[in-house]
């Protein structure tokens, strides 16, 4: 095809005329079929309507429980610190690494210390936290570190 032979689209269409005559293609039902809700005027028929069938969420059963009492806390392994260089290791020196998030919401919410992958920590280490597992809490001091609780 050749740029001479370039024609521009048409954009712009007709619009369709409901209810004109059977001649122009759309007369009598105008498109909306037989009879029914959805040919009335004026009704629009929301999705989640079941044609007066109980609704599937009202159908199926609550489950779940959500506690608001709940206590979140953000969560560094023995592993993480023991990668640090430093032999005092706190809070905020954890959230400058990366290792816990901070931020306004986050920063009130304790920081707990875990002892997953604990044989990679074999130095002595002081650390500052809110809370420790049992079993971090003993590594630490088996490796001749201290554990204080904030």
């Amino acid at each position: 095809m050749r740029l001479d032979e370039l024609k521009r689209p048409n954009k712009l269409k007709k619009k369709k005329r409901l209810g004109k005559g059977s001649g122009s293609g759309w007369g009598k039902t105008a498109g909306r079929g037989m009879n029914g809700q959805k040919c009335r005027s004026g009704k629009k028929v929301p999705v989640w309507f079941e044609g007066g069938q109980m609704p599937i969420h009202r159908r199926l059963p609550r489950r779940g429980f959500n506690n608001k009492f709940r206590i979140e806390n953000r969560v560094v392994n023995l592993y993480q610190l023991a990668k640090l260089e430093q032999d005092v290791v706190d809070i905020k020196l954890m959230e400058e690494k990366g290792l816990i998030p901070k931020g306004k919401t986050k920063s009130s919410m304790p920081v707990k210390v875990l002892a997953y992958k604990a044989d990679k920590l074999n130095r002595p280490i002081t650390v500052i936290a809110n809370k420790f597992s049992r079993i971090a809490r003993d590594i630490i001091e088996q490796n001749k570190g201290k554990v204080e609780v904030i």
